[in-house]
C-alpha cells in the first residue's frame, strides 16, 4: 500500500515537472503583437500551456490598452483556456478608467472653483501673505514627514516603493497652500466652509489616486482596481 502511494506521488510530481518545463518563459511573448497572440492562442496544434499563456497575455494587454470590448470578446473567445485573473484585471481596469475620469473631474472642478474664487478677491490676497508665510513651514513639514514615513512604510512590503508618497507630498504642498488661500479670502459663513471642505476632500483624494495610477497602478489591485 505504502509503496503504491509512493509510485503515486512520483508520478504526480513527474507530470507537474514536465508541465512547468513546457510552460513558455515570459520572454517567448516579448515583442509579440495582439495578432499574433491571437494565432498561438487560437492554434490547436500548440501546447495547451502556451495557448493559455498567449490567450491571458492578449486579453491583458488589449484591457492595458483601454480596448475594453475587445478584451472581453477574447476572453469569451478563449474562455475555455484562459486564466481566470485575466478576465478579473479587465474589469478591475475597465474601473480603473472610470475611476480615472471621475478623479480628474473632481480636480477640475475644485481647482476651478478655487481660482475664480482667489481671482475674484485678489485684492485680499495681499492681507493672506502674512498668514500664508507662517503656515508654509507647518504644511511643508507635515507633507515632507508624511511622504518620509509613508514611503519608508511601503518600501517594508514586498514590491512596494516610496515614489507613490513622495510624489503626493510634493504635490500637496502647493495645493494645500493655495486651499489656505482660498479659505482666507473666501466666505466665513458655514455653507461656504463646508463647500470648501468637500472640494478640498475630493481634490486631495483626486491627487491621490492619479499620483498613484501613474507611478505605481499595482497599489490599486487591493481596491479592485
Amino acid at each position: 500500500m505504502i509503496i503504491r502511494l509512493v509510485r503515486v506521488v512520483l508520478v504526480l510530481m513527474m507530470v507537474a515537472g514536465v508541465a512547468h518545463a513546457q510552460a513558455p518563459p515570459a520572454s517567448f511573448f516579448a515583442g509579440r503583437s495582439n495578432d499574433e497572440l491571437r494565432q498561438l492562442a487560437a492554434d490547436r496544434h500548440n501546447d495547451v500551456l502556451l495557448r493559455r499563456s498567449a490567450a491571458t497575455r492578449l486579453v491583458t494587454a488589449l484591457a492595458d490598452d483601454g480596448k475594453f470590448d475587445e478584451a472581453e470578446a477574447a476572453a469569451r473567445e478563449f474562455a475555455d483556456n484562459i486564466d481566470p485573473q485575466a478576465i478579473k484585471h479587465v474589469r478591475a481596469v475597465r474601473r480603473r478608467g472610470r475611476v480615472h475620469v471621475i478623479a480628474l473631474g473632481a480636480l477640475g472642478v475644485t481647482l476651478a472653483l478655487l481660482l475664480v474664487s482667489l481671482l475674484a478677491r485678489w485684492r485680499s490676497l495681499t492681507r493672506a501673505l502674512p498668514t500664508l508665510r507662517r503656515a508654509a513651514p507647518v504644511v511643508v513639514f507635515f507633507f515632507a514627514f508624511a511622504g518620509a514615513v509613508g514611503g519608508y512604510l511601503a518600501t517594508r512590503y514586498e514590491n512596494g516603493s516610496a515614489e507613490p508618497f513622495l510624489i503626493f507630498s510634493g504635490v500637496m504642498i502647493p495645493f494645500a497652500m493655495m486651499l489656505r488661500a482660498w479659505s482666507f479670502v473666501g466666505s466665513a459663513r458655514l455653507p461656504a466652509r463646508v463647500a470648501r471642505g468637500v472640494a478640498a476632500l475630493a481634490g486631495t483624494v483626486a491627487i491621490g489616486f492619479l499620483v498613484v495610477e501613474v507611478v505605481n497602478p499595482s497599489f490599486l489591485q487591493s481596491f479592485g482596481l
